[in-house]
């Protein structure tokens, strides 16, 4: 599963990149049941999700690969185990605009089991919105932290 997009937050990329990283404000921004680092390069998630006869839970772990603050992220996520496997590689971007920051990102996801349902329109559909709303969500959070 391929996906790609942009979002304009209205926070420099600095604080964008800083929430990022920040388990309270990814559990917060992205409605995960727990957000944790597990050493100073891996985070464990562990989510839920709409998807039909996947709902989880599910314990997921976000590695960093690359990290070049305040302006780049390469995010590794990986999950084996009951529903299928997930072998994913997330390139974001930050660049500060006037009004705020521009995020790209770029993701490559390989799924197999159960979980390789996701992998059609509609799931990719399903992904895109949840990314949309995780999003809004992080520039909410953002906003409580520096307002």
């Amino acid at each position: 599963m391929k996906l790609s997009g942009t979002h304009k937050f209205k926070a420099t990329s600095a604080q964008v990149f800083t929430a990022i990283l920040t388990p309270a404000v990814l559990q917060a921004a992205s409605g995960a049941n727990g957000v944790e680092f597990v050493n100073p390069n891996t985070l464990r998630v562990e989510i839920t999700t709409p998807l039909p006869g996947l709902k989880g839970p599910y314990e997921l772990f976000l590695n960093i690969v690359n990290r070049q603050d305040p302006s780049y992220l390469e995010l590794q996520l990986t999950r084996q185990g009951r529903g299928g496997s997930i072998n994913a590689l997330a390139k974001i971007s930050l660049a500060d605009e006037v009004g705020g920051s521009l995020l790209t990102y770029d993701a490559n996801a390989d799924l197999e089991g159960t979980v390789a349902i996701a992998n059609n329109p509609l799931g990719q559909g399903l992904v895109k919105n949840s990314l949309n709303g995780f999003f809004k969500n992080l520039e909410k959070e953002i906003e409580k932290a520096y307002v």
